[in-house]
């Protein structure tokens, strides 16, 4: 007997060389079943991670904005007398945020925040000769946006760089107004300011709506359209756990008066979808490691049974148990 191993080691090899059948069976189930949970556990880690990055490669982790206008009730002082009055909700209006440079200082002062953007955005119309497109005009700061979105990554066409008379138009736009890299289009805001923007590059967000309606251009272009004077319509946010933004946004919230919309808020059938996902893959582990663990332990209790029926033909034959 071997003194360098265990009793209990000497026990199992043995019994594992005697039933080599029962043996191999056991380590196939099991290697089986481990291959089974590893591959599953990486193919939906693998599809989660891709579907989380494409949808939030392309969009702010936390929007911060003005709040919504509000109707207010006129209330009559004279208990007696009864007002019958239909409220109605007021159109909203393009709003900046207050004091935009103090909020974003706030944000940049975060240990929860990584990335702060402030943006000026609002709808416009593109124009070359008689074809006319709505857009979405959105102004950034280049060096800050690209820490929310990268763009860089998403060109397709030109280059990343935009100076006061450069826009970015997506790859849809571009086909639809039949222009390219150094053509020039028309700019004109409901605010009655227009200005010819020069193509410098053409990206792709990788949905045909945003790529037919998104233009960037620098903050102080889409303010000078939008008759923004100086202010941001929104103030992007990228914390350091995305699944944590809706309470992040909560929190900033309440400290600053703004309306904060988390990206599961926006997205949240997606975000469903994915713990869906995530719930689903922890049961399908869970049914392969007890199909297995059953497997193993039927194995199991047809060797004792054998091993009782020999013992059994044994005793009948007149054999006794030994005793130390």
């Amino acid at each position: 007997m071997n003194k360098l191993l265990p009793f209990e080691w000497i026990v199992a090899m043995r019994f594992l060389r005697e039933g080599r059948m029962q043996s191999i069976f056991i380590i196939l189930g099991v290697a089986i079943g481990v291959g089974v949970i590893v591959f599953m556990s990486a193919l939906l880690s693998g599809m989660q991670g891709n579907l989380f990055k494409r949808v939030l490669s392309s969009q702010p982790h936390i929007t911060l904005e003005r709040p919504k206008q509000q109707a207010t009730a006129v209330l009559n002082t004279n208990e007696q007398q009864t007002i019958a009055a239909t409220i109605q909700k007021p159109s909203q209006r393009m709003n900046t945020i207050d004091q935009w440079q103090k909020v974003r200082d706030q944000m940049q002062a975060r240990g929860d925040v990584v990335a702060v953007s402030p943006n000026a955005s609002g709808p416009a119309l593109v124009v070359r000769g008689s074809a006319t497109q709505a857009i979405s005009l959105i102004g950034i700061e280049p060096d800050a946006y690209v820490r929310i979105v990268p763009l860089p990554e998403k060109m397709i066409a030109g280059s990343f760089r935009m100076m006061n008379t450069d826009m970015i138009i997506g790859m849809q736009l571009a086909e639809d107004m039949g222009v390219q890299l150094g053509d020039k289009l028309r700019v004109t805001s409901a605010a009655g300011a227009s200005l010819n923007l020069n193509i410098a590059g053409i990206f792709d967000l990788g949905s045909r709506g945003a790529n037919q309606r998104t233009v960037f251009v620098l903050l102080s272009t889409a303010q000078n359209l939008l008759g923004m004077n100086g202010g941001v319509s929104s103030i992007d946010l990228t914390v350091q756990d995305p699944y944590a933004a809706e309470t992040i946004a909560q929190l900033i919230a309440n400290a600053t008066g703004l309306t904060a919309m988390s990206w599961i808020a926006s997205n949240n059938q997606f975000f469903l979808g994915m713990r869906a996902q995530t719930y689903s893959s922890l049961l399908i582990r869970i049914f392969v490691a007890l199909s297995v663990a059953a497997g193993i332990a039927s194995v199991l209790v047809v060797s004792v049974v054998q091993r009782q029926k020999e013992i059994g033909i044994l005793r009948a034959m007149g054999g006794a148990a030994a005793r130390c």
